[in-house]
């Protein structure tokens, strides 16, 4: 006989710890201990959390790939995320190593000419004061702080071999940290590819849980997100880089190839192969190809105006539908808070803005008299994901 103040079970193989659980009170401390856990485990990894989001938009990207690699070998799970991840090691080093190499190279060369330019000057070209309106005032500028050699001492007196060999060490210094996160990066993105499977249906699972069928719906199209932010920033990137490059040696600008990889990183920033180029012509100005930088900017516009506006949407497809303004402030925005990685999660933010904008916006909106079928909260298209 059960104890005064203590009911029994209606069911007597129902375990204790599931009666207790249903009381409310006990789901809201529940609650309130998984939030602490939770914020105690980011408040531990915080240093670590730009190498998590690395591997994850990694792990994403590559799962496609990764997933028939497995369907073909499907007994060397493990050895198959390594390989991928030594892949994407020389993926990335390969192109910073040759810009690395190829700075290192020309240093001295720009420490030469700086220093014969602040010892006679730098000749204006003849073709700067025909500039209409500016040409006379540029020309005036160019004679004062360049053309003479007092004015070019004034102006790049602060280069030296001194502050050329701190700055190197200053970017010495950031590249061994970037290098050290990035080590971690390869770790958690290894070990991610090689749970991708468990990992995924987890995700589902709690996103199911906890938002219904509109979470597991939204968790796809983020899958998608992400995916199509980095094939299509990736590629059209590289794509544009190469061909440009291919104008750079047509054009006869200095260290093309150095350019070339240089454009490809740029290219990753919203307007930044524009920069590239541009100082690339910059530079066949100076030393009188007018018409070959003239040429070489032209150029360089048709190939980002076509890349931007047709193979990247083209590549992209459906999965990030955001219009141009949201699409900049996020890659711009994450830039800013988060570095490299923020180009990627920024756009990818920003959709699950319009995704949850237009969720909730969904059922004010007036329905048509009949409607044959409901998908779901919103309309996805479905598609395999990892």
């Amino acid at each position: 006989m059960a104890p005064r103040g203590q009911t029994l079970s209606a069911d007597p193989t129902t375990p204790p710890a599931q009666i207790v659980a249903e009381d409310p009170g006990v789901r809201m401390r529940q609650l309130y201990l998984t939030l602490a856990i939770v914020l105690l485990a980011v408040w531990m990894a915080w240093e670590f959390l730009i190498p998590i989001a690395w591997a994850a938009v990694l792990a994403i990207a590559e799962w496609p790939l990764y997933a028939r690699a497995t369907k073909r070998f499907p007994n060397h799970p493990g050895f198959l995320a390594l390989g991928f991840t030594l892949a994407t090691a020389l993926f990335v080093i390969g192109p910073l190593s040759l810009a690395a190499v190829s700075l290192a190279q020309e240093s001295q060369g720009a420490l030469e000419w700086f220093q014969h330019v602040q010892q006679i000057g730098l000749p204006m070209p003849a073709w700067l004061p025909a500039i209409p309106l500016a040409g006379d005032k540029i020309a005036g500028w160019w004679q004062q702080h360049l053309a003479d050699p007092k004015g070019a001492i004034a102006l790049l007196g602060t280069v030296s071999a001194g502050s050329i060999l701190g700055w190197m060490r200053s970017i010495g210094g950031e590249v061994a940290r970037d290098t050290s996160q990035f080590a971690i990066t390869l770790v958690i993105t290894g070990t991610m590819l090689a749970s991708g499977g468990n990992i995924n249906g987890k995700a589902r699972l709690v996103a199911q849980r906890m938002f219904g069928t509109f979470g597991e719906h939204f968790l796809e199209r983020m899958i998608g997100a992400v995916r199509g932010t980095v094939n299509g920033t990736v590629l059209v990137s590289v794509l544009e880089g190469t061909i440009i490059g291919v104008g750079y040696w047509v054009a006869g600008v200095p260290q093309p190839l150095l350019f070339a990889t240089f454009t490809i990183l740029l290219a990753l920033i919203p307007f930044g192969a524009w920069a590239a180029f541009g100082l690339a012509s910059i530079v066949l100005l100076l030393q009188g190809h007018v018409g070959a930088a003239a040429g070489l900017f032209a150029f360089g516009t048709v190939v980002m105006a076509v890349g931007d506006n047709f193979i990247q949407p083209s590549v992209i497809g459906s999965a990030v539908e955001l219009p141009f303004l949201f699409a900049m402030v996020g890659a711009l925005g994450g830039l800013a808070e988060l570095g490299l990685v923020g180009l990627f999660v920024g756009p990818v933010i920003m959709a699950a803005l319009l995704i949850v904008t237009r969720e909730w916006m969904g059922p004010d909106v007036a329905p048509a008299p009949t409607r044959r079928r409901r998908r779901g909260p919103i309309a996805v298209k479905r598609r395999s994901t990892g």
